[in-house]
């Protein structure tokens, strides 16, 4: 299980921009026929960099197993063609570095995935045998200008273990699929906040906790005693058994206690129809569970 530390730079004099997106990629290659595992990454700038004009400009930087398709989503206002986010498995390590213009002399801003406190052990493993840096450089469209002094170091540091020919391949198939672009994303639900109360905690508006209902146990029919699923005897009678499984499964409002209350038997909680044997759910009670059979001379069948 040898472990590389790769040490790569990215380092253009002068870009001339083209278009709203700049992209600037390096491209490296790993032992094949292994799972490679980050044990630690991250990204050093070595220079001020300046755009030819005055407006602010972005870059996001990826490293991944495939080449970055760039989508129809927004980086900002303005600013359009951004990367995949980091969620997206394909992204080893991602960073947003800006902004930048014509009067920048400081270093960029950086903001990157994983932090830096994750990013310095073991995240994540892909099996396809390259590393592609890349760079999404994000400014407004316009006539051709210039991108000055660019220069950003990456240091990864990857444990390469032998894989099996299958999961090689099954690796290598699944990261192909990954690597697809997605054009537009566009999910996650959104609740407003008056249907927020009471979809999952109904009395979070109201205080307290939900009252609760408790079984009788003044006579030994109102026992509630839970057998194992193989277990063949009967507690109560079929009538008995069903008026307590309907009372448990009552529906109640928001502010009242889950069961029911039954005239002759009183409150029925609905914890009794937690865990319930099969017979119980699907249908009459049988004699015996599993169900026994013969032969014609006597003899018991083994099933």
């Amino acid at each position: 299980m040898p472990i590389s530390f790769i040490r790569e730079s990215i380092e253009k004099k002068e870009i001339t921009t083209d278009g709203a997106l700049t992209i600037v990629q390096k491209k490296v290659e790993l032992r094949r026929g292994s799972v490679h595992e980050i044990l630690a990454c991250d990204i050093y700038q070595d220079t001020i960099v300046t755009f030819g004009e005055a407006t602010d400009v972005y870059i996001e930087a990826f490293v991944t197993p495939f080449p970055v398709i760039y989508s129809e989503m927004d980086f900002t206002v303005g600013l359009g063609n951004r990367g995949p986010s980091a969620a997206n498995d394909t992204i080893l390590f991602k960073s947003i570095l800006g902004p930048f213009n014509s009067t920048t002399r400081t270093l960029m801003d950086s903001n990157q995935f994983p932090s830096p406190q994750i990013g310095a052990g073991p995240s994540f493993s892909f099996y396809t045998p390259f590393v592609y840096f890349t760079l999404f450089i994000h400014h407004q469209d316009g006539l051709p200008t210039t991108i000055n002094n660019l220069s950003l170091s990456f240091m990864l540091k990857v444990k390469s273990s032998k894989a099996t020919v299958v999961q090689y391949g099954l690796g290598m198939i699944r990261e192909r699929s990954v690597a697809q672009g997605i054009n537009l994303m566009n999910q996650g639900r959104t609740i407003p906040k008056a249907d927020n109360v009471g979809q999952v905690f109904p009395n979070w508006k109201y205080g307290g906790i939900r009252p609760e209902r408790m079984l009788r146990g003044t006579e030994a029919r109102n026992f509630w005693l839970n057998y194992s699923a193989d277990s063949s005897e009967a507690m109560l009678d079929t009538a008995n058994l069903r008026t307590y499984i309907k009372g448990a499964r009552t529906m109640a409002s928001f502010d009242q206690a889950f069961g029911a209350d039954d005239v002759v038997k009183g409150p029925i909680p609905d914890w009794l129809r937690f865990g319930l044997n099969r017979g119980l759910v699907a249908g009459p009670i049988r004699a015996q569970q599993p169900p026994r059979k013969l032969a014609d001379n006597g003899n018991t069948l083994m099933l």
